[in-house]
This record gives C-alpha cells, sequence and structure tokens, in this order.
C-alpha cells in the first residue's frame, strides 16, 4: 500500500487552508493576512468588501487546484510512478499560481490602496 508523501500532504492542506480562510474571510469581512501585502493597511483601504467580493470566487478556484495539485502528483508519482507527470503537474500549477498572485496583485491595488 502506497502512503502519501509529505509534500503532497502539505498541498493538500494548503488548499484546504484557502477554503477555509476564504470562507472565514467571507463570513466575517476581514482580509486574510495571507491575501495582502504588507503596504496595505485593512482600515485605509477604498474599498474592502469590494475586495472581498472580488477575490471569493478566484479564491476557491485556486483553493480547489491546489487540493486537485496535491492528489494528482500523489496518483502520478506514488500510485502510478509517472515522475515526469508529476512534475508536469508542478510546472502547471506553478503557472496558474503565478497567474493568480497577479490577478491577486491587480485587485490590491485597485480595491485596498487608500484614495
Amino acid at each position: 500500500m502506497k502512503t502519501m508523501n509529505l509534500g503532497d500532504t502539505i498541498i493538500l492542506f494548503v488548499g484546504f487552508y484557502f477554503l477555509i480562510s476564504t470562507a472565514m474571510m467571507k463570513v466575517h469581512g476581514k482580509v486574510n493576512r495571507m491575501m495582502k501585502s504588507k503596504k496595505y493597511d485593512e482600515t485605509k483601504a477604498k474599498d474592502l468588501p469590494g475586495f472581498i467580493n472580488h477575490m471569493f470566487v478566484p479564491n476557491i478556484v485556486i483553493g480547489v487546484i491546489t487540493m486537485i495539485v496535491g492528489f494528482a502528483h500523489y496518483f502520478a508519482v506514488d500510485i502510478y510512478g509517472k515522475q515526469q507527470l508529476g512534475l508536469y503537474i508542478y510546472v502547471a500549477y506553478v503557472v496558474v499560481f503565478f497567474i493568480y498572485a497577479i490577478y491577486l496583485a491587480l485587485a490590491q491595488k485597485k480595491y485596498l490602496s487608500p484614495e
């Protein structure tokens, strides 16, 4: 029986953390510190509820994708023994996460920068 390695487990939990923190952000109206740069102050934000609403769906999507990557890498490498496929999965995830990071930075600039 194969067991999930530590890296895939951490990736899976990071995806789960994305989902939980997004739900908490929506419920409590406070931006999680992983979602904002240190240069933006929540109290001086131009439109904090707008930022939360704008980033809700992308955060859910990146959380689900992160969890899928953890499982996909586990199945590709540990179950099927396809090391190269595991590498392709990680490279694709880095590209997707880079796009998400750019989207997040633009949303921070639009909604969290003071007027």
